[in-house]
């Protein structure tokens, strides 16, 4: 017997290895197999397997090595995610390890790690390689005088395994390797029962009485309360605590054959997930709604692929369509997935679908822990949840006879995944989900990608439109906001610009304050200045390791970069000329926060970006405080701008409208389009009118002029023109791919020979612009240079991509990686 597995490496081929006899009856295709590779040990996923094949040679008659161990007592991937991760892998050209790694829970591999073991002899007076010095000194720091080789590339960028071999030639340090067991197992806890013969209140009294130990006949009287309270196998430690007792009390009771020990496996749950909810509330659906679900019905009742584009208004009521839907999924016995673009999205987002639906919902995300999210993982897995809720991940959850695949907010850059491969799009994954599911898809944004509007003209998509706001309690319908311009520039020749907020910004600001409302300003730059300049000399800190300058964080007093989280004490003297001359330029949420309690110092201000929800469950907090009504102003980057939804808030300010603007990147007019309409959407949702002032230096930028009139229509329009001129989306397809390497001059020449032998065997059918240096020409110690190929409609670029990376050798310690359909290209 043997079997095709795939393993979790940037590798196309599958490999086959024998099956021991012992382990066949558990190895199926999904099931997760501990092989040996090269010199070490990997984790890969059975795709196939061959029971008649018992010729245990490879074809040039070498014997296969053989499985060491399955993992799974069912199989981990299910029939329809192996091939859903099969379609992934040969779409964006990755390995179909890779794809499938994305679609399990992380933390459940085993494989071979290395361990850097400081020895007893003294460092060198000088090493040649600053990272040689940094690892010394962290071994040094460590409590055991080891890290594994992985802790030590997270801390130190560019370490690699050849320079801890440097360590152990110069025997300062030593190498270990073993394996590297899973991260990640069911939870147990001890739990205590009656013996069957003293399983009653009354026995374990009467037992009781016998004893002599007061805290043995505590014991016996909190199970007999427990078994009054029909609780009949509480945990150890509840038992314990009631009792007032230790584990050597229990001892003797476990020796006597009155109680029982057992180990039974606990689930661990996000807080979030089961957060209260009141009964949803009663909802008078407009003309649009009504229409929109009963197109999506039609289509579920069909048991078959349909592809819907919800374009609705901000505060239309798209997620009360989604639940409808939703509901009639789970009547006809399927299940059902609901993408949201942002975690911070999530707990709002569960709240609402579990006032309809109750426990029936299961939550992963990024952001819980690996325990959580294994077991929220194995309940879809076994059926006990029919809907899941959660971010781009979520897509992969292993439900059955899915019905509904709703992406909410669809137009996000979010969906894609950048790094590590697949680079893979949720919203057109989610497509094809749908439709190797015979499922309904429905994808729903108040600005849709330029891509779906297109498939949704096309025929593509079946177009459903939303164009009013839901009625409120009067029977009224609230209105879009009017949207303000404010010119900078024209503020500033006034002198009336002190700060980063205008005057009509402050008015308004205050103005919402003094009536008891809320406010929402968006700023999308973390930190508190970009950049240091000095100002004497220009001198501005750069990052060591990146070409970028450091953001400087007013609250901690250092410097970050904010690729690879360096950081460094804000200097004092400028080391370039020695004066004292620094000062700080643009302005970040910091700095935004610093001036709205300069200006308002009696309002309480919640500032939400990467720095204040870096913790685990920081969004739901922050919200829930804004929602509560405890903190008046809600000061954010762009997290701030989707799907919000608070009664409350009647302005919304942008300090920096353009900022999306100045990047060299196609779709920076649409972003900014999508992100000024998206968040401008958050004021005036309910009976309290709102506003939205827009701060820029580009009044007659056409992103803010349709952005003011909230005009979808109108931009799609103009921006389709110049994007079928140029051949971009969606009247073609962009590739980006990436070299990346440890030296400059060989990764330009291999992204020179890469592009030039791309562009032989493309033979015009595609336009193969030239290897350039990216917009940000080194991160994490590796230069960057890029390729970009525009691909025609119809035209295959798979099948070329492989033959240029099986055909051009990467240099040592250098990697092209490429990215189908790239939403960015700069």
């Amino acid at each position: 017997m043997t079997v095709e597995i795939a393993l979790p490496l940037p590798l196309e081929t599958t490999y086959t290895y024998a099956v021991p006899e012992l382990l066949r009856p558990d190895v199926h295709a999904g099931s997760r197999l501990v092989v040996p590779f090269a010199r070490g040990v990997l984790t890969g996923v059975a795709v196939s397997v061959d029971p008649h094949d018992t010729s245990g040679e490879t074809d040039d008659g070498r014997p296969l090595r053989a499985v060491l161990d399955v993992l799974d007592d069912e199989a981990a991937a299910t029939p329809d995610l192996l091939a859903l991760t099969r379609w992934i892998a040969d779409y964006y050209v990755c390995g179909w390890g890779e794809a499938l790694r994305t679609a399990l829970p992380a933390g459940l591999d085993v494989s071979t790690e290395h361990r850097i073991v400081r020895t007893d002899a003294p460092p060198p007076e000088r090493l040649d390689d600053l990272r040689l010095t940094r690892a010394l000194r962290l071994l040094d720091g460590s409590r055991e005088g080891a890290l594994t080789l992985g802790a030590l590339r997270q801390k130190i960028p560019g370490f690699t395994l050849a320079l801890a071999r440097r360590l152990e030639r110069l025997g300062v340090a030593e190498i270990e390797t073993g394996l590297r067991e899973a991260r990640v197992a069911a939870k147990t806890e001890a739990a205590l029962r009656a013996a069957p013969p003293f399983a009653s209140p009354h026995a374990l009294a009467d037992v009781a009485e016998q004893m002599r130990g007061a805290k043995q006949q505590a014991i016996l009287h909190v199970l007999a309360d427990y078994l009054v309270e029909d609780v009949n196998e509480p945990a150890q430690a509840l038992v314990l605590e009631r009792a007032g007792a230790s584990s050597q009390s229990l001892r003797a009771l476990l020796q006597m054959g009155v109680i029982e020990r057992f180990e039974r496996e606990v689930r661990r749950h996000a807080d979030f997930g089961a957060m209260p909810q009141g009964p949803p509330p009663e909802r008078v659906f407009t003309d649009g709604q009504r229409g929109a679900l009963a197109e999506i019905v039609t289509g579920l009742d069909t048991h078959a692929y349909a592809g819907y584009l919800l374009h609705g208004v901000t505060g239309s009521g798209k997620t009360e369509v989604y639940i409808e839907a939703l509901k009639h999924t789970l009547a006809q016995g399927r299940t059902g997935i609901v993408l949201v673009p942002e975690i911070g999205l999530t707990p709002q987002t569960v709240r609402r679908f579990r006032a309809h639906f109750g426990d029936q919902i299961a939550v992963l995300h990024s952001r819980m822990s690996l325990g959580e999210r294994y077991d929220a993982w194995r309940d879809l897995r076994a059926g006990r949840y029919p809907v899941v809720i959660g971010p781009r991940s979520a897509l992969f959850a292993p439900l059955e006879n899915v019905g509904l695949i709703v992406v909410d907010e669809e137009h996000e850059a979010s969906y894609k995944q950048f790094d590590p491969a697949p680079r893979y799009h949720a919203r057109d994954v989610a497509l094809v989900r749908a439709r190797m599911a015979g499922a309904v898809a429905v994808l729903g944004s108040a600005t849709p990608s330029l891509e779906s509007w297109q498939n949704a003209r096309r025929g593509k998509l079946t177009y459903l439109e939303m164009p009013e706001r839901v009625p409120l309690e009067g029977g009224s319908v609230a209105q879009l906001p009017p949207v303000r311009l404010v010119d900078l520039a024209d503020e500033q020749k006034r002198h009336r610009l002190d700060g980063t907020l205008s005057k009509p910004l402050v008015d308004a600001i205050g103005d919402r304050l003094s009536k008891g409302e809320q406010v929402v300003l968006l700023q999308n730059r973390r930190g508190y200045a970009p950049v240091i300049e000095c100002e004497s000399c220009g001198f501005a800190p750069r990052c060591g390791d990146c070409a970028v300058t450091l953001t400087y964080h007013k609250h901690s007093g250092r410097m970050r970069c904010h690729y690879c989280g360096r950081t460094e004490r804000r200097p004092t003297r400028c080391p370039s000329c020695g004066e004292a001359t620094f000062t700080d330029l643009g302005v970040g949420t910091q700095r935004v926060e610093e001036e709205l309690a300069l200006r308002f110092p009696d309002a309480r201000v919640v500032r939400m970006d990467m720095d204040t929800t870096a913790v685990k469950d920081a969004h739901h907090r922050l919200l829930d405080r804004f929602g509560r009504g405890d903190a008046d102003i809600l000061l954010g980057t762009q997290m701030v701008a989707k799907g919000l939804d608070f009664p409350n808030v009647t302005l919304v300010g942008v300090v920096n409208a353009d900022s999306g603007l100045l990047l060299p990147d196609f779709r920076a007019e649409e972003r900014t389009f999508q992100l000024l309409t998206q968040v401008a959407g958050r004021a005036g949702r309910h009976d309290r009118p709102g506003e939205v002032v827009l701060q820029t230096r580009r009044p007659d930028a056409r992103a803010l002029t349709f952005a003011l009139k909230h005009d979808y229509r109108g931009f799609a329009k103009t921006e389709l023109v110049q994007r079928q001129d140029l051949g971009y989306p969606p009247f073609g397809r962009v590739v980006a791919v990436e070299f990346r390497g440890a030296d400059e001059t060989a990764v330009k020449a291999f992204a020179e020979a890469w592009t030039d032998d791309l562009r032989r065997r493309a033979e015009g059918t595609m336009e193969v612009f030239d290897a350039t240096a990216s917009l940000i020409a080194r991160v994490k110690t590796y230069w960057r240079f890029h390729t970009v190929v525009l691909v025609p409609p119809g035209v295959a670029v798979q099948p070329l991509l492989r033959a240029t990376l099986a055909a051009v050798p990467a240099p040592h310690k250098t990697r092209a990686i490429v990215d189908v359909d790239a939403v960015s290209v700069a």
